[in-house]
């Protein structure tokens, strides 16, 4: 299963000024703040549906436990290099030790990798470098969270009753991912294993 991805501030993808022209004409009369809070919100529900933070490139040292197996799989779908790899604290030597894949596969050059839990470190440079759809994807959420946070479906003025588009039956936006936006991220998501 995958761990829940944490972002800080400095991880929100996307802007203000570009959330407040993605929903230009739909008033959504928030601060500043909590629009913030909306598109770091939404930044986290699209890094937890794919399992990984996908975009940007970034460099990170992730820490796997031992399978025994000559395959180990990083929970990446782009890798763009490797930086480091130890095994119970032994640094590993590129092309004679292991070899890598783009992907996140890491293939020990001879014998398996140990069966230790916490036991491989590998330092690395992953992530796309711009993934477009999955940015308006949380511009989409985050206006969807800030126009209906607690994801009502209807609303009544006067005579009028206006109807917002639903995940399910009696479900509004909120932070749930419509169909066609799973599909977008879908491309991003890691395989469940």
């Amino acid at each position: 299963m995958t761990e829940p991805v944490v972002a800080d501030e400095a991880e929100i993808l996307g802007d203000l000024a570009e959330l407040e022209q993605f929903v230009e004409g739909v008033e959504l009369s928030q601060t500043d703040d909590l629009s913030r809070s909306f598109l770091a919100a939404a930044t986290l529900a699209v890094r937890n549906y794919c399992g990984w933070h996908v975009f940007p490139v970034k460099e990170r040292t992730i820490v796997e436990d031992g399978s025994g197996a000559t395959e180990l799989i990083l929970p990446t779908l782009r890798v763009v290099e490797i930086t480091a790899i130890t095994e119970n604290g032994v640094a590993l030597i590129p092309e004679i030790d292991f070899e890598w894949s783009q992907m996140g596969m890491v293939r020990r050059s001879y014998g398996a990798w140990t069966n230790r839990y916490r036991s491989i470190s590998v330092s690395l440079r992953d992530g796309y470098s711009h993934a477009d759809d999955l940015v308006l994807t949380i511009y989409a959420l985050a206006a969807r969270a800030a126009s209906s946070p607690s994801g009502a479906v209807a609303d009544n003025a006067g005579p009028f009753t206006f109807s917002a588009a639903q995940l399910s039956a009696g479900s509004g936006g909120g932070l749930g991912l419509f169909a066609h936006e799973q599909a977008i991220l879908d491309v991003y998501r890691l395989p469940s294993i």
